[in-house]
């Protein structure tokens, strides 16, 4: 089981001398080869998907690798493992863009008391950039809030899963052996 995900993740994920040639990612290049970044161990895995989880939430820049290199630095920087990382990073893609975007307005606007109502009212292409200094605030804060969230959900579902599987090893071996 976890040598066909291994498989399936390393065919959608980049490899370590694809991420060492990205020029953005190059004066890190030397970072690439700690082994820890390149095996499926738990606490690098767990610590990846929930680190992902987080940075896929960070609002999208368009023609800018924002989650890429956010994502290489914190992968290198706290060891953790870089397929897992990438592979949740890229959750967040132009498909899932909008709706991650206008999720993040709404809950914090929510929590800052703003409301949208006349915002959405005079919704159109003439007024959206006179309008977009409004939604800034809610956009970042709804962001953090969403991402902290998701993060510590994946970080506790990864950890379920990883025991569940574990123990499903674990007494499939032992039924083996009697």
């Amino acid at each position: 089981m976890m040598r066909k995900m291994q498989h399936w993740l390393k065919k959608f994920t980049p490899n370590r001398e694809t991420l060492e040639k990205h020029r953005l990612l190059q004066p890190f290049s030397a970072f690439f080869n700690y082994p820890t970044c390149w095996t499926f161990h738990r606490r690098s895995v767990i610590r990846a998907f929930a680190v992902g989880l987080l940075i896929a939430f960070i609002p999208p820049i368009p023609l800018l690798p924002v989650h890429l290199v956010v994502g290489a630095l914190c992968g290198i920087v706290f060891r953790l493992n870089l397929p897992v990382l990438f592979a949740t990073v890229f959750i967040s893609n132009p498909f899932t863009w909008l709706p991650q975007l206008v999720g993040s307005i709404w809950v914090g606007a929510r929590l800052l008391g703003v409301d949208l109502t006349p915002f959405l009212n005079e919704l159109s292409h003439r007024t959206i950039w006179a309008h977009l200094n409004q939604l800034w605030a809610p956009l970042f804060l709804g962001a953090l809030v969403l991402g902290l969230t998701t993060a510590a959900l994946g970080y506790f579902l990864a950890k379920c899963l990883w025991r569940v599987r574990v123990s499903y090893q674990w007494r499939r071996r032992q039924r083996k052996w009697h």
